[in-house]
């Protein structure tokens, strides 16, 4: 493994996400497969076929995440650079979600009101009708 210890969080986490894209692939050729006939059970074929991509897509995976020395490099740069950052406490996080919370809620109901406003002109106007 190269650089062994180093990048651990996002390799392992770029693993699993890898993992998980090639669960999905498999799931959705198993799909595909599931429909065909060519005369052996299609649940062994579908699920052989989801099987073998995800069998062939784990070592892709491995030398993407432990052996390539370009993406493993990538990778430590990236933890030791997040390790850098300031992250804001839980209290600014509280603050500012509610902030934005709060704020689209306003622009929600700001739509709301003119969308009801211009429906109104347009009823008063003829240009609408009133079931509408």
């Amino acid at each position: 493994m190269y650089k062994f210890g180093q990048g651990y969080w996002t390799r392992v986490i770029s693993a699993t996400a890898g993992g998980v894209i090639a669960m999905l692939g498999g799931l959705w050729l198993h799909d595909i497969f599931a429909t065909v006939n060519w005369g052996i059970n299609p649940i062994y074929l579908s699920w052989g076929m989801g099987g073998l991509f995800v069998a062939l897509c784990c070592p892709f995976i491995y030398m993407l995440t432990a052996r390539n020395v370009t993406s493993v490099d990538f990778m430590v740069a990236t933890e030791t650079e997040m390790k850098k950052v300031s992250w804001p406490t839980r209290r600014e996080v509280t603050s500012s979600t509610i902030i934005v919370i709060f704020t689209s809620v306003v622009i929600a109901l700001f739509c709301f009101v003119f969308d009801q406003a211009f429906f109104f002109l347009f009823v008063q106007l003829r240009v609408l009708e009133p079931g509408t």
